[in-house]
């Protein structure tokens, strides 16, 4: 790899030159075309002209200043402040000498033979638990549950295990995946209250989502920089699962979900506008007007695009498993509506019910909220999406029009799945789109049949971080709604 240094001399320079031109791919364009691929398997979007524009913009500066260097890549492939962390990260662990890359590789090569080690002693202790009874081949126990279960004190363990002892010596249906569900359940708890009060002898992997390229030079960079973005304090937040976050994010989480409402109310539609500006001519205006003229084109008339808010409504799931996330949710709202107004909102677990009013009192979120749930019948209680939707139907379904955007977040865990699927295809009809979005893990949705319902219907996205609404909103919804 050619590696940038921070000052050379010109017999080092020579060597350099000489060297490139005997290896043929390590060139500065070869490495830049690598760095780019690391970013966008990082998350970070780079197009092809950009990338383009960062080589030209080096014909500009020192390459032998690391600093302009890295400035130049980073005016020309970075758009926001969660992508410039990421590149950070990238640019100081790409770039290195051939003894610091070495060093890594074997640093990373004996941690991850640690983590294997921890993973299968982990799997073997709750195996020993329920292998008489041949249940442990009907649990779905992913890395991540085993990593979890490896980092618990001791304590944590043999609770775990006394109530898996307890459930497997019970004469219940289908135990199996009874026992799945809560043992998961347990060790996803433990994760988030670990994450939160750094709890646990061994460090939990990094949440960030990144993508691995086969290639182990490459695929070494990801990993760590993934590490290493998520401890950034100033970057955590971004990547945080919303369920795990403590008063002292709420500031930050504030702030960013302003800037996605403040987005959005500047959305544009295709529709045009009459317009005094000459900007694109309006042919039929322009027809009529210029008939006293036997249809000569004196008079132009032109059209712009007319401003024009979308339209959004949002049902939100605030049953046991969603009310985590619930609240951050309705912040969003609440900021959207400051910006936008109109928005129509809607809570459900055993039955639906809106909630539209709360945002218009001209009051804090806190106070709306403590209202919300103190008023409500449905916060905290089971899932009935089928029941929801049909009182929804019955009651609001005018509230849907051609041109509204309707956001349903919910987990998918529910009863009569079928049912619910069938009326969600109905009122898919009724509106522009239907965006779902789905705190838990994309990786896990396979094994879950009413996600797999909906999803078929509707287009579902992850999102449990703050990183996720931001993604989805930039690259999705206001693609289509501009």
């Amino acid at each position: 790899m050619l590696v940038l240094g921070d000052s050379m001399n010109q017999e080092e320079i020579a060597d350099v030159v000489d060297c490139v031109g005997v290896i043929g791919l390590d060139t500065i364009e070869y490495n830049i075309s690598r760095f780019v691929q690391i970013l966008r398997h990082l998350g970070v979007r780079v197009s092809l002209s950009e990338t383009v524009d960062g080589m030209n913009a080096l014909g500009l500066v020192d390459l032998l200043d690391k600093k302009q260097v890295k400035g130049v890549l980073k005016s020309c492939l970075v758009k926001n402040r969660k992508d410039a962390g990421l590149f950070d990260h990238a640019f100081n662990l790409f770039f290195v000498t051939p003894e610091v890359k070495a060093s890594r590789r074997k640093k990373m090569m004996e941690e991850e033979a640690e983590r294997n080690r921890q993973l299968d002693s982990a799997e073997q202790e709750l195996k020993e638990v329920v292998e008489g009874n041949n249940l442990f081949e009907q649990m779905s126990l992913s890395d991540r549950h085993l990593e979890t279960y490896s980092a618990l004190p001791d304590k944590a363990k043999e609770r775990i295990k006394d109530i898996l002892e307890q459930m497997t010596a019970n004469p219940i249906n289908n135990p199996g995946e009874l026992i799945n569900r809560v043992l998961q359940s347990s060790l996803n708890y433990w994760r988030h209250y670990m994450m939160q009060n750094n709890v646990g002898q061994v460090e939990l992997g990094p949440e960030i989502e990144a993508s691995f390229t086969g290639d182990p030079e490459l695929d070494e960079v990801i990993q760590e920089v993934a590490a290493q973005f998520y401890h950034n304090p100033g970057d955590q937040i971004l990547h945080k699962d919303l369920a795990a976050l403590n008063d002292s994010d709420i500031p930050k989480m504030i702030s960013l979900i302003n800037h996605l409402s403040a987005q959005l109310s500047r959305s544009i539609s295709r529709r045009y506008t009459y317009s005094h500006r000459a900007l694109t001519v309006d042919i039929r205006k322009t027809v009529r007007r210029n008939v006293k003229y036997g249809g000569i084109p004196i008079e132009l008339c032109y059209r712009s695009k007319r401003r024009q808010r979308p339209r959004f409504l949002l049902i939100c799931d605030v049953s046991g498993s969603m009310a985590p996330y619930a609240r951050f949710v309705l912040q969003f709202i609440y900021g959207l509506n400051n910006s936008l107004g109109g928005i129509e909102s809607f809570i459900f677990s055993e039955n639906i019910e809106r909630i539209t009013d709360f945002f218009y009192q001209n009051r804090v979120f806190s106070r709306s909220m403590t209202e919300i749930i103190n008023q409500s019948n449905q916060w905290g209680k089971s899932t009935d999406f089928y029941t929801s939707l049909k009182t929804f139907k019955d009651l609001y379904s005018k509230k849907l029009t051609p041109d509204t955007i309707l956001f349903i977040v919910s987990d998918g865990r529910t009863v009569d799945s079928e049912a619910a699927a069938k009326l969600l295809r109905e009122l898919k009809l009724k509106s522009s789109n239907i965006v779902w979005l789905n705190p838990l893990p994309e990786k896990d949705w396979s094994g879950k049949p009413q996600i797999r319902q909906f999803s078929s219907i509707v287009r579902m996205y992850q999102c449990n971080t703050i990183w996720h609404l931001e993604k989805i909103f930039n690259h999705h919804v206001l693609n289509k709604i501009k």
